[in-house]
């Protein structure tokens, strides 16, 4: 190594080894001044974040090193799945007719089973439908105005429960919410590396209504944030061993600390081919998980074209990463460095990835030229199926932008972080309902989520941004992509009819908000963003355990409240009623 190596370096080394230690991800994600406040906490090591207090008896030293074990943080997932399958799979023919947007995706996906392609259904042909009737069914080819893939997924229950039978409409929405439960337990445990957390932050999702809704519901969304938030695992996860390898090679690199005043000396010497390697430095090998996430972004894109959000904000999150390490490495040209070393690869990795992955959906439309759209360019062969592709897109991105219809439910998505307007997909009182032994019965699916979760959820968000910013904590930055990629975008289409259960989709980020600041109030993570560590003595964590006990207690005693009101179950009309807490819920 040339003279000069940096300290920012051997800081990058023992911040990784530390983590390692701690089964964390070996990546390093504070700066110089959360170093400073960890070496005030630590045993001497610069980095070591080990706490100074007296060790516990070995009993209990034992009990606390499983809790922060791998092994507790698969069986904290487990749990919190299972909570997230009893709630979704009993019931789903509670409601027996098509809601909502059901009437055309269901519709459709039965098209897909038979025809290959969405074809066109009459007008008010729902309650036929339901009876069985699919007679209806014209070969001639529909307006889908989304991507086919989320229509072959409740197309896929059709198949094996049958095509009038509510299960087979809704069981794949309820799988994959228990999948999206799932991936959020892993993506909080590779974080943050907290057990804890890891159960709270799945419970909370798993309990909150608009999950409940939108994954017991023939609807789009729910596939959406299923494959955006695993796209998110993958990124972390690439993170997890692309970071490792990166710090390992860059401080075996000649490049690294060179002094700025002698480069034009040295490069003087150098060959051409010596130049660039001096200047572009190490990569960071195979990043077989950026691929992975290239596909389910590219499978998010093509439920709904909002995934594209999903895409663009990981892939701009990764080069940051590959600047930022160079950066505290002491690399001469950490930005240079990174476009030729990394960021050119991943981009090829992901992007084309996920774009093959797009059209690769579009399986069906290509092998039927009875769907929508064909012909139009006047082309033959696949040139010319790409180019009449690419005509029916513009069409629906017409579509959708003009899209200003007035809807009773529509609401603005600057109130979506309030839960301000529900989505009423259900309603049904009086001689509609069997069961109702008062005569003053109601059901309800209401499409809110779990107002305690989120109104606390708001001040968890600005607690993520604030560590994010100060602390340069990747971990909360993580949480705060998720509200980048699939709340922020939505801003800018206020006038357009959208709904608030638009929401599902950042919705878990919602949950993991909330479960680390629970966590943090309670000590089981440190308050900069940082995987969990050894325990604080029981005098220190007993009234952040008092505050954290009563906040989840209280997020779940609502869950359980509005619960009926999620799963259509029969209720009494005043109990419906003591549950419209706003004006703006019925």
């Amino acid at each position: 190594m040339l003279r000069g190596a940096s300290r920012p370096l051997h800081s990058l080394m023992m911040d990784t080894a530390n983590e390692h230690d701690s089964h964390a991800d070996l990546t390093p994600d504070a700066f110089p001044r959360a170093d400073r406040a960890n070496e005030r906490l630590s045993t001497g090591a610069p980095g070591a974040e080990v706490a100074s207090t007296p060790p516990p008896a070995a009993a209990s030293r034992r009990s606390a090193a499983w809790l922060t074990t791998p092994r507790a943080g698969w069986v904290a997932t487990a749990l919190a799945t299972l909570v997230a399958a009893a709630i979704r799979l009993p019931g789903l023919d509670n409601v027996r007719t098509l809601i909502f947007d059901e009437t055309y995706y269901v519709k459709d996906a039965w098209s897909l089973l038979t025809l290959g392609y969405e074809g066109t259904w009459p007008k008010e042909y729902d309650a036929s439908f339901v009876a069985g009737d699919v007679s209806g069914l014209s070969p001639v080819g529909g307006y889908p105005v989304h991507p086919p893939t989320g229509k072959w997924l409740i197309a896929l229950g059709m198949k094996f429960f049958g095509q009038a039978d509510p299960v087979g409409w809704r069981i794949t929405a309820a799988i994959c919410g228990i999948v999206t439960v799932f991936l959020l337990c892993r993506l909080a445990q590779n974080l943050f590396r907290s057990p804890a957390l890891t159960l709270l932050a799945g419970v909370f999702l798993a309990t909150d209504g608009m999950a409940i809704v939108m994954s017991r519901t023939a609807i789009l969304d729910g596939f959406l944030a299923m494959f955006a938030l695993a796209a998110f695992l993958c990124v972390v996860k690439d993170q997890q061993s692309a970071r490792r390898a990166l710090v390992g090679k860059l401080a075996n690199w000649d490049g690294l600390g060179a002094p700025r005043s002698g480069l034009a000396d040295l490069r003087s010497y150098m060959s051409r081919r010596e130049k660039r390697v001096f200047v572009v430095g190490p990569n960071a090998g195979n990043r077989p998980w950026l691929v992975a996430a290239g596909v389910l972004a590219g499978l998010a894109c093509s439920v709904k074209w909002s995934g594209i959000y999903v895409l663009a904000t990981l892939g701009l999150f990764v080069a940051f990463r590959e600047v930022t390490c160079r950066w505290r490495a002491g690399h001469p040209s950490p930005v240079r460095g990174a476009l030729l070393a990394d960021v050119w690869w991943a981009f090829v990795l992901m992007v084309p990835t996920a774009l093959l992955t797009y059209v690769a959906s579009w399986f069906g439309w290509f092998a039927h030229p009875a769907a929508h759209g064909h012909g139009r360019s006047g082309i033959g062969g696949f040139g010319g199926a790409l180019a009449d592709l690419w005509l029916y897109h513009k069409e629906m991105w017409t579509f959708h932008n003009n899209l200003e219809t007035p809807h009773t439910y529509q609401s603005n998505p600057f109130t979506w972080l309030v839960q301000l307007r529900a989505t009423s997909f259900h309603w049904a009182t009086g001689e509609e309902i069997t069961g109702c032994r008062s005569g003053a019965c109601a059901t309800d699916v209401v499409a809110l989520g779990n107002p305690l979760l989120w109104w606390v959820g708001i001040g968890a968000l600005l607690l993520v941004v604030w560590t994010t910013c100060y602390y340069r904590s990747w971990r909360t930055g993580t949480i705060m992509l998720g509200y980048v990629a699939l709340y922020l975008p939505w801003l800018a289409y206020a006038h357009r009819t959208i709904f608030t259960f638009y929401t599902v989709v950042f919705a878990p980020f919602v949950a993991l908000a909330v479960a680390w600041m629970v966590a943090v109030i309670a000590s089981a993570v440190p308050a900069d963003g940082r995987v969990a560590q050894a325990p604080l003595p029981l005098r220190t964590r007993v009234p952040g355990w008092a505050l954290a006990t009563i906040v989840t207690l209280a997020i779940i005693a609502c869950a359980l409240y509005f619960l009926p009101l999620w799963r259509a179950d029969v209720v009494d009309y005043e109990f419906w009623r003591a549950h419209m807490w706003l004006r703006t819920w019925i």
